[in-house]
């Protein structure tokens, strides 16, 4: 049974988990080497880190299931990422959400969603590793300004 999951509703879920969270979600500055935080709504904007945020979502459950969500991304220079999210062709949406909340958990330091940690959570699911990338890395600070 093929699923059209919708980006629309996908996006607003995200944008509402991210709100509702006691962390703050942001993206290593790599010139810097500091966490910039971002807003919950840019975290779930297709334009902003969402891509970022389904294809851990698809590595947990590719782990998981063997199968993809179908997600389709398509570069784009003039995005956050250079990257937006186009569609999601496979899958329950109830099963992407709970993927997506396991990949933030996985990565998940206090008070902050660092989105560059998802980085080790694709290589992880790649080589076939089930267990969440290292959480005895030194702690980087939440954000202030949240």
């Amino acid at each position: 049974m093929e699923h059209q999951v919708s980006l629309g509703a996908v996006s607003r879920t995200l944008e509402a988990l991210l709100a509702r969270s006691n962390r703050t979600v942001a993206i290593l500055d790599r010139t810097t080497g500091r966490p910039c935080p971002v807003s919950p709504d840019l975290a779930a904007s297709k334009d902003g880190l969402l891509p970022a945020f389904l294809v851990a979502a698809d590595a947990v459950w590719r782990d998981t299931t063997d199968k993809s969500f179908g997600i389709e991304l398509q570069r784009d220079p003039q995005t956050l990422l250079g990257f937006a999210a186009r569609g999601i062709s496979g899958g329950p949406f109830s099963g992407l959400m709970l993927a997506m909340m396991e990949a933030i958990e996985q990565i998940a330091r206090p008070g902050v969603i660092l989105v560059n940690d998802f980085d080790g959570l694709w290589r992880a699911t790649e080589r076939g590793v089930a267990e969440p990338p290292d959480r005895r890395r030194g702690s980087v600070p939440a954000p202030s300004g949240r």
